[in-house]
């Protein structure tokens, strides 16, 4: 009996090998979309290197049952920041689909390497920098610089509603320092708040102070600075 069973599982082993190394379950192509600023071929390359070699010397990682699915997932987030998600399934018995979300940039992180020097990244909705920024001819996106943690969702978007109230007078720059932030605005206004006001409320005291005395009438480029760090207290410097 026991020499039957070995007789039996060495049989059923060396089908499931020779099922394993079948043609008809290996995979030939690999189709990849959603890539827009990382090459096709790139993502190929990595995927084919990783359905190279087999398990245990026996069983083929191109085998369509069988390929690492999230190693190759992890491999291509690792390879490419630019990647959001990276998913990897069988389209049929000889291809895979890979399909990915490239980050999309919303602004740029920069930090001083030298006096004077700084690299900057890519950042996406999240405050995740991803990739060199390249140099711009006229500034495209928002520079911040500093510590961000996870105030960056509450900053962009206190951003954004800044720009909307001035169209005319853009931020240009927002510059954490612990626990104070500085937006530096295009025509040459400071605006001074605390990380961590709310980006309502600090909104909400900038409409406040655009409507009141010292304010009507002017134009933001005609003051140095705004200060709201104090509650209801504005600070203001006329240039």
């Amino acid at each position: 009996m026991a020499l039957l069973f070995g007789i039996l599982a060495l049989g059923i082993f060396g089908g499931a090998v020779a099922l394993a190394r079948a043609s008809f379950l290996r995979i030939t192509d690999v189709a990849v979309s959603g890539v827009k600023t990382v090459p096709q071929i790139s993502v190929e390359e990595i995927v084919r290197e990783k359905l190279q070699g087999s398990y245990f010397f026996l069983f083929p990682k191109n085998n369509i049952l069988l390929y690492p699915q999230k190693e190759i997932e992890k491999t291509l987030l690792a390879a490419h920041g630019e990647f959001k998600t990276a998913e990897v399934r069988a389209k049929d018995f000889h291809a895979l689909a890979v399909a990915v979300i490239e980050r999309e940039p919303k602004a740029v992180w920069c930090y001083s390497i030298t006096s004077g020097q700084a690299e900057c990244y890519l950042m996406d909705e999240d405050g995740v920098p991803y990739a060199p920024a390249p140099q711009f001819a006229e500034q495209v996106y928002v520079e911040y610089r500093g510590t961000l943690g996870g105030y960056f969702s509450a900053l962009f978007a206190l951003v954004e509603a800044l720009m909307q109230k001035e169209p005319d007078n853009p931020v240009r720059q927002v510059v954490v320092d612990e626990n104070e932030v500085r937006a530096y605005f295009q025509k040459d206004f400071l605006l001074i708040f605390s990380l961590k006001d709310s980006g309502g409320d600090v909104f909400e005291r900038f409409s406040l102070a655009l409507a009141s005395e010292p304010f009507k009438g002017r134009k933001l480029s005609e003051f140095e600075y705004l200060d709201l760090r104090f509650g209801d207290k504005l600070y203001y410097k006329i240039k």
